[in-house]
């Protein structure tokens, strides 16, 4: 059963995203955002940390103002979400990446950590799927190319590794793995 704060992030999630689809148009936002959320719960992390992995994108893809996340969950769920969103888009993608690379490595917050993780957890398991169904031609709709992406998918594993330890680190390590072995067979 879920708890009401975890209910009210669900619909402030769903507020925020609506129906709107993921960046290759293959899944929803929505679908995306929950299995961040599960991944941490899954993994032993506090309902601050489920919240904040369930409205991690919202700072950074939708309109959703800071003052109701922080309104509706407090301060402690507003610093990680802000921990794990990125700059705006019209910053180039190298300079997003080394912003969030910065921000994870500096964060004093373990759910920040974990939510990262799940994230990237998530999106390299996507990513491989849409590799091995559609090739190459899947990373067309991104911004970067596939060693552009390896790099950072990468980089994002060692800088949360280097200053902290969980096992959630090593689903991360093997989704990585699998991502790295496909994407350098199209490299």
């Amino acid at each position: 059963m879920l708890s009401p704060r975890i209910e009210l992030a669900i619909t402030t999630m769903l507020e925020a995203h609506g129906l709107g689809r993921r960046k290759s148009g293959r899944s929803f936002e929505a679908t995306h955002v929950l299995a961040v959320g599960l991944i941490v719960k899954d993994s032993g992390f506090n309902e601050n940390a489920v919240i904040a992995g369930i409205l991690h994108d919202t700072l950074e893809d939708t309109d959703l103002e800071r003052k109701i996340i922080e309104r509706r969950f407090g301060p402690d769920v507003l610093a990680t979400v802000e921990d794990v969103t990125e700059p705006p888009r019209r910053v180039s993608w190298r300079t997003r990446k080394d912003s969030y690379i910065t921000q994870i490595r500096d964060t004093p917050r373990d759910d920040a950590r974990a939510v990262a993780s799940a994230d990237k957890i998530h999106n390299l398991s996507s990513m491989v799927a849409g590799l091995e169904e559609y090739g190459p031609s899947f990373a067309d709709v991104f911004t970067a190319g596939l060693s552009d992406m390896v790099w950072y998918q990468e980089t994002v594993h060692q800088t949360l590794a280097e200053r902290w330890s969980h096992d959630i680190l090593d689903e991360h390590e093997r989704e990585l793995t699998r991502f790295v072995e496909i994407a350098r067979n199209y490299m």
